[in-house]
């Protein structure tokens, strides 16, 4: 009959080289106390799942040092998102250019057709992605960029009498003008 250690039998006879490697890795009593219970939680979900090793130190050391790197590398993001301004004005000409383009749109197409369109050709999105950011089926979105791509390639009777929202040319202007297809996707 083969014995199974307890998680806790396995992971004492550790505790204090991962204690000591989390500070060294952190430089910081807090991070290193915060990284050592993460470390304990992600082993023993690991552990609750498969079969434990009988040789647990490198497990641990790795697993240790994996979610520290994913720490730094949210806390860069999070700087990176926090250091780049949005701009609130645009002094360059293509600002002109985008608004005067989206002004023709607007007066032509509907609001939809219009997301759907900059998502796609603008911003590079996959119909699936489109369906699934707009909560629509895909079809809807080939259907919908089919008949905008056919009128603006043929120039069909475009009509010239839709009401023209300016805080939708402004949202598509900014979305465009900042690269961020959020602007499209969530309206604010």
């Amino acid at each position: 009959m083969v014995v199974i250690p307890t998680y806790e039998a396995l992971l004492t006879p550790h505790l204090d080289d991962l204690r000591k490697y989390c500070f060294y890795l952190t430089k910081s009593k807090w991070d290193g106390e915060d990284l050592l219970q993460e470390t304990l939680l992600k082993s023993l979900v690991f552990f609750l799942h498969t079969e434990p090793h009988l040789d647990v130190k490198p497990f641990l050391l790795r697993v240790a040092r994996n979610l520290w790197i994913d720490d730094c590398r949210k806390l860069q993001r999070r700087r990176a998102a926090q250091t780049a301004p949005a701009k609130l004005y645009y002094t360059d000409n293509d600002y002109i250019e985008v608004r005067s383009s989206m002004e023709w749109l607007a007066e032509r197409f509907p609001r939809r057709n219009i997301d759907m369109w900059l998502l796609s050709r603008y911003f590079g999105y996959s119909m699936e992605e489109i369906a699934e950011d707009m909560g629509c089926s895909i079809a809807a979105v080939k259907s919908v960029l089919f008949r905008t791509r056919d009128l603006l390639r043929n120039r069909i009777k475009l009509s010239n009498d839709r009401k023209i929202i300016h805080l939708d040319i402004e949202r598509w202007s900014r979305a465009v003008m900042q690269d961020r297809p959020q602007g499209i996707l969530f309206e604010g």
